[in-house]
């Protein structure tokens, strides 16, 4: 059969409406000089950008509409067809030169890849999953492919959403086993090692639902789970359990978990729909876990882990957060993203949480439950969740030299129309960009024009690396400390070429001064 292929973007409301803001060459233009995309099999993708311009076919949104009820998350892309093989998954610039996903489909994708499966129904859904998980996780795939890591990610979630569905094992992992390649790549992992990343999705998923027959894989446990009630209708959800060490991590759809069952149900459905609301808005992502048992780590490793095994927020732009408690071993704590991190390094969040331990727990722990001490728990972040929703997390620009040159036009005419500076629209820093480059020093000197040393160490212990980027910018990265264990790729290499996403800090002028970078995420390219 043709490759089935997913360009990789986002999907919302927007599934059913025509493409018309992507519809022409001088709107819709592939990031760099190739379409930046993930096939699902491996196979390059070939495509025109500005071809990608038309309606959804109605079987695949309302099966793309399907699949997001099962996630629990708001979808980040929109929905389009085009003369991709089935499906295609890419980034896009829209008319601003923003960059945007999408997921385009073949109008005759439902029906081929069905046929290509023996007709099961499960076999494009197993694929619309797929990619919708690179879109949801925020992966970063890169000019010519994607990775095997993040591959995996996508296949992990693929089983988990399809058993919530109704799967049974075998058609959950049929697809991939059809047109899955026998030998890995290095942007596609082997067939067998994606199945068995789809089986441990599944198995989760039916854990969780409470299946006494999950190993068996026969069959989905008892019926499929209702769409919304992964992480909205729930009022006390399952907590997630720590994963095994090596265990693939995956999107997860829970916004509150409570494994003590003390926690409101009224109160925490309330501020699951704020949530919700918050990630749809601005794709900021924040999970409560209340739990029973750390799992032999501090609060403050537990956290850590949950953060890389969920894949809270967005990875490239890392606005993810989680929040742990565990009342009863009186330990708290929080981890936050790298992009998050900025907006609440004022607060101490740990210390508070310690007290709500101390003054609530007491009347948790008894029959009637928390009642009205959930609220003062959730309200512990009412600032950083107000900061977030109030924060750019668009990447805005592709480049340094593409930012500097809009900055230096707008500069050149408020002084030519002598109008006064609007920090809106005038103000280069704070905003979220694109860079590529490769590392030059991981220990570059402090001093005028290099690394800032007010800036390292202190409480959120960031250190710093120097990058000359693809466009000939000098630039400093400066790194927070847990960053490199979210990263798929491990830590920054010395000499390594990598893409790179962060928060302007410091606009250089390339001749005396480097420019710097808050640094979110990386790949190495």
């Amino acid at each position: 059969m043709t490759p089935l292929v997913t360009l990789v973007g986002g999907c919302g409301p927007q599934a059913e409406q025509s493409a018309t803001s992507l519809s022409s060459s001088d709107k819709v233009e592939a990031i760099a000089s190739t379409l930046q995309a993930c096939s699902y099999d491996g196979a390059p993708v070939k495509a025109s950008a500005s071809s990608l311009d038309g309606r959804a076919p109605n079987d695949c949104a309302l099966a793309v509409r399907r699949i997001m009820e099962f996630t629990g998350l708001p979808a980040n892309f929109v929905v389009v067809s085009g003369p991709v093989d089935n499906a295609a998954a890419v980034i896009l610039l829209d008319d601003k030169r923003v960059p945007r996903r999408v997921i385009a489909f073949n109008p005759q994708f439902m029906s081929e890849a069905t046929k290509a499966v023996g007709g099961s129904k499960w076999g494009p859904i197993s694929v619309m999953a797929h990619e919708i998980a690179h879109h949801l996780s925020g992966h970063t795939i890169v000019p010519g492919g994607s990775r095997p890591e993040i591959e995996l990610e996508a296949d992990k979630f693929s089983g988990f959403v399809l058993q919530k569905m109704g799967a049974p094992l075998n058609d959950a992992t049929r697809m991939i086993l059809t047109v899955g390649s026998a030998h890995g790549s290095p942007t596609h992992p082997d067939k067998q090692s994606r199945a068995e990343a789809i089986r441990q999705g599944w198995e989760e998923s039916c854990r969780q639902n409470g299946g006494a027959k999950c190993d068996t894989g026969q069959a989905a446990a008892g019926p499929p789970a209702k769409p919304g009630t992964i992480a909205r209708a729930q009022t006390v959800a399952r907590a997630p359990t720590l994963p095994a060490p090596g265990s693939v991590p995956f999107k997860y759809g829970h916004f509150v978990n409570d494994e003590t069952g003390k926690l409101d149900p009224a109160r925490v459905k309330a501020m699951e729909a704020r949530l919700f609301s918050l990630a749809k808005d601005v794709g900021v992502e924040v999970s409560f876990l209340v739990v029973d048992d750390l799992k032999g780590l501090s609060a403050q490793d537990y956290a850590w882990a949950m953060m890389r095994q969920l894949r809270v927020g967005k990875l490239d732009v890392g606005n993810g957060a989680v929040v742990v408690v565990a009342p009863r071993q009186r330990q708290a704590a929080v981890a936050f993203g790298p992009g998050l991190a900025k907006e609440a390094e004022f607060s101490d969040p740990q210390a508070q949480l310690l007290q709500w331990v101390d003054a609530a727990w007491k009347y948790c722990d008894d029959a009637d439950g928390c009642g009205g001490w959930t609220d003062n728990l959730f309200n512990i972040f009412n600032l950083t969740l107000s900061n977030a929703a109030n924060t750019k997390w668009t990447i805005q620009y592709p480049s340094l030299g593409n930012l500097l040159s809009h900055y230096e036009k707008i500069n050149a005419e408020r002084l030519a129309t002598r109008r006064t500076f609007n920090p809106a629209t005038d103000q280069p820093l704070g905003n979220l960009i694109r860079i590529s480059g490769k590392i030059t020093d991981l220990s570059p000197p402090t001093g005028m024009g290099q690394v800032n040393s007010r800036l390292i160490g202190g409480t959120l212990g960031y250190t710093a690396v120097s990058m000359k980027t693809q466009d000939g910018y000098d630039v400093i990265l400066y790194v927070s400390p847990r960053l490199a264990g979210l990263m798929p790729g491990g830590a920054l290499r010395q000499g390594t070429t990598y893409t790179a996403v962060g928060r302007l800090q410091r606009a250089g002028d390339n001749d005396r001064q480097a420019s710097a970078l808050w640094l979110f995420s990386y790949d190495p390219l």
